[in-house]
This record gives structure tokens, C-alpha cells and sequence, in this order.
């Protein structure tokens, strides 16, 4: 049997960090909060913090996220939100709607569109595996699909899914 692999912990830490923006816009969604991404930050900071078990139960590990990406990601939403959402909608069809999809999903589908047309740091293959891989963490089948095949058609500019 061969050894299990060790992930890199910069890795992990980034996508502790994608994590970590993706329930921080949930949160806001779900709370009508008005945080500024620092305040977001700075929350999330104090809240991780050697504190290992929180860690694994906001971000999935027990290590404290990338906060550099957080913030980039989180200020970058912010920026970009109206464009991030014409993105969004324009991926839409009449059986994926934002009702169906729940703030979640919307979530993640904005941080990962944030990451692919504004960000730009990754590939669109890195990025669309990254969320897929997090939409895992908390949806069925279906609606992994329906993120996997939204990221792929956002990335190669094709329209709806």
C-alpha cells in the first residue's frame, strides 16, 4: 500500500481561505450583515485563533486560513460584486435559478467567479476543481454538478449551463 500523500500546508491554507469567504458571504446573506471585508477579517481572526476545533468547523482543517486570500477575495467581491452577479445570472437557466440554488451555493459560485474573471491568479481548471471540491463539503450530487458545470461554461465563456 502506498503512503498517503501529504498536502502542502500553503495549499491548505488556501483553500481554508476559499472556504472561509465562501461561509463569510454566506453568513452576510443569511444575516443581512453589513461587514466590511476587514471587519470580516478581523473577525475570523479572532474566532481561529489556536482555537483548533473552530478552525476544522469553519474552514474544514484544523489550521487557520491564508488571510491574505481571504481578504483578496472578500474586498474583491465587494469591488466587483454587480459584475460578479451579471456573471452569475447570465449562467443561469429556468431549472438552476438563485431560489433553487439557496445563498450557499450563490456564495460560492461568487467567490469562485471573483477568483475567475477578477483575481486571475489561477487557472480556471485550479479554481473551478478548488469550489467543486468545497461544494462537495456541503451539497448532494446535484448541486456539486450543477457548480462543477457552471465553473466549466463561466470559464470557457460559452453562455448558459
Amino acid at each position: 500500500m502506498e503512503p498517503a500523500k501529504k498536502q502542502n500546508p500553503s495549499l491548505q491554507k488556501k483553500s481554508a481561505a476559499r472556504m472561509a469567504a465562501v461561509q463569510c458571504l454566506y453568513s452576510q446573506a443569511m444575516n443581512k450583515e453589513t461587514q466590511t471585508p476587514a471587519q470580516q477579517v478581523a473577525n475570523l481572526k479572532k474566532q481561529l485563533k489556536d482555537n483548533r476545533n473552530e478552525q476544522k468547523m469553519q474552514v474544514g482543517i484544523a489550521m487557520e486560513p491564508d488571510y491574505a486570500l481571504l481578504a483578496r477575495i472578500l474586498e474583491g467581491f465587494a469591488e466587483w460584486e454587480y459584475d460578479i452577479n451579471v456573471r452569475l445570472d447570465a449562467a443561469l437557466t429556468s431549472s438552476w435559478t438563485r431560489d433553487r440554488m439557496g445563498p450557499l451555493m450563490v456564495a460560492l459560485l461568487q467567490c469562485a467567479i471573483f477568483e475567475l474573471f477578477f483575481d486571475k491568479d489561477l487557472g480556471p481548471k485550479i479554481i473551478t476543481d478548488e469550489y467543486t471540491r468545497i461544494a462537495r463539503s456541503f451539497m448532494g450530487d446535484d448541486q456539486v454538478n450543477f457548480v462543477h458545470a457552471a465553473l466549466n461554461t463561466l470559464a470557457s465563456g460559452h453562455g448558459r449551463v
